[in-house]
């Protein structure tokens, strides 16, 4: 059935539930490579390339830091709610594929959590953006600095 959607959906954007749930199916029978690539793929086809990121965790980190440098922590829980359908799908992938990429792929997840708070500032904060906040928390710590992770961590719940 999945398959027949595929085929004769209408447009891209009413074939990315089908879609999602065969990432989360390739997931979930530990495919995890093939379930990686596909939501890898639908991304790229949604203007969000994830693939040849050259830059470290350290930089990224600091990137992503830099980026939210300029927003007080009352803009950033106080951005509007993302409303645009296609954003939202992108967001449930990106969170997605973070979970495997921890496992496998440890040094690209980084440029997920990037993404997810790069999207959640631009188009609005979905459900899937505290876990970018959690994750940015998570990497902040392990570079050494803890009581700023931690923050992250805090921000990200108030959130939810």
């Amino acid at each position: 059935l999945s398959e027949q959607v595929i085929a004769h959906g209408r447009s891209y954007e009413d074939k990315l539930s089908v879609m999602y749930v065969s990432t989360c199916a390739l997931a979930f029978s530990s495919r995890l490579p093939e379930s990686i690539e596909q939501g890898l793929g639908v991304l790229a086809n949604l203007g969000i390339e994830l693939r040849g990121m050259g830059t470290s965790m350290e930089a990224c980190v600091q990137e992503t830091k830099d980026l939210l440098s300029i927003y007080t922590d009352d803009e950033i829980l106080n951005t509007r709610q993302m409303i645009d359908p296609t954003m939202i799908m992108a967001m449930k992938f990106l969170g997605k594929i973070m979970l495997g990429m921890n496992q496998i792929m440890p040094a690209s997840a980084p440029h997920v959590t990037q993404r997810i708070i790069q999207l959640s500032l631009l188009y609005g904060m979905s459900p899937v953006s505290p876990i970018g906040f959690v994750h940015l928390g998570s990497y902040t710590a392990k570079l050494g600095d803890i009581s700023e992770g931690y923050h992250y961590v805090k921000l990200a719940h108030t959130l939810l």
